[in-house]
């Protein structure tokens, strides 16, 4: 329970392509489209206005939304994603597609996500 005058906070994903690793998700998805719901609703609050509208309802007041992007760098595609490959089924299959779409080459590569921030008072 918040106190009043206490703040929340929260991070939520803003849409797919600038998720660091739903992509997957996402292409597993086309694979398998009953999943594809799920992954929708993973990113149903990434609108600012959103955010706003349930921190309002909720009866929060001086609401803040900011959004913030950053990008990894990871040493190679192997390196990150290669277990998960390996594991075969559809998330094998499914990174298989996310290395061809970056055109891995085996060297490093940058994986650029943005979250929304979203924080009210009680």
């Amino acid at each position: 329970m918040l106190r009043p005058g206490g703040r929340v906070a929260v991070s939520v994903n803003t849409v797919v392509e600038r998720s660091y690793n739903h992509q997957i998700n996402a292409i597993i998805a086309w694979h398998v489209p009953s999943l594809a719901e799920a992954v929708t609703r993973t990113f149903a609050l990434g609108e600012a206005s959103r955010l706003r509208s349930l921190f309002s309802g909720a009866g929060f007041g001086d609401i803040e939304t900011n959004t913030v992007r950053r990008t990894f760098m990871l040493p190679s595609f192997d390196a990150y994603y290669g277990p998960f490959e390996r594991g075969g089924a559809s998330i094998g299959q499914a990174l298989a597609e996310v290395r061809r779409d970056l055109a891995d080459t085996g060297g490093p590569i940058e994986a650029e996500a943005e979250y929304r921030i979203a924080s009210a008072r009680r």
